[in-house]
């Protein structure tokens, strides 16, 4: 497929526009031009549109390929503040028979595209952080060189700070602080995420704190950590 140079420029100004029919000649502009960031970003945004359900995957792709994460998430989300989320509906959990690991990963919503909300950038940040996504690198390297800065990198990364004796507090001050943390930046969007990459036990800990945040929901969080509790026991 032949696309225009003003076929290319309404993509752009109108990327929340773009539908299944383009998003197929989108693919092929990927498959010739790998490193266009902005094709990946339109693609993105487009999966978006239409709620797609390999959203989730190639989101993860995109990232990797995005110089400015920034500028992914301000486009991801600049759609969704004009239009209200989805009313999550109360899972039903059938109590008669032991429900299989895929009718709970259903009622869970699994597998769903990821909807990010202007305010919730840790969310977004998470996402990429468990996904364990890394910039693409658009030149070639010399394989060992490569090995050698990456454990190097690793090494850094595990490496612990030395902390000063006046650094030191109770663990119950630590405790506190931790909490108060995680209370004014957990949303359903980040419990979703810790769903999708298979942190339960973060899951179940971001529903326990949504229940105190919005004491209105709890018996839908309740019924959410009770299908997490099912889900570990199918897994185990």
């Amino acid at each position: 497929m032949v696309i225009s140079k003003d076929t290319y420029s309404k993509w752009l100004e109108h990327p929340y526009m773009l539908d299944k029919l383009e998003l197929n000649a989108l693919n092929e502009l990927l498959a010739i031009f790998p490193f266009c960031q902005t094709n990946h970003i339109l693609y993105s945004i487009g999966l978006q549109n239409i709620e797609s359900l390999n959203f989730n995957q190639i989101l993860r792709k995109t990232a990797a390929y995005a110089g400015d994460r920034h500028r992914l998430f301000n486009h991801l989300t600049y759609n969704r503040s004009q239009n209200k989320k989805k009313i999550t509906p109360t899972p039903v959990i059938n109590k008669r028979s032991k429900p299989s690991k895929k009718e709970v990963k259903e009622q869970l919503n699994i597998g769903q595209p990821i909807s990010f909300d202007k305010n919730e950038k840790h969310s977004f940040v998470e996402w990429l952080k468990l996904s364990q996504v890394k910039p693409i690198s658009r030149h070639r390297t010399n394989s060992q060189l490569a090995q050698k800065v990456s454990l190097i990198e690793d090494f850094i990364a595990k490496r612990k700070p030395h902390i000063s004796k006046t650094d030191f507090f109770s663990a119950s001050q630590q405790a506190k602080k931790s909490e108060m943390f995680n209370f004014d930046i957990v949303t359903e969007t980040l419990a979703k995420v810790y769903l999708e990459q298979e942190h339960y036990e973060k899951a179940k800990e971001a529903y326990q704190l949504l229940s105190l945040k919005y004491p209105q929901k709890s018996s839908l969080f309740a019924s959410q950590i009770e299908l997490i509790d099912t889900l570990i026991k199918t897994n185990n």
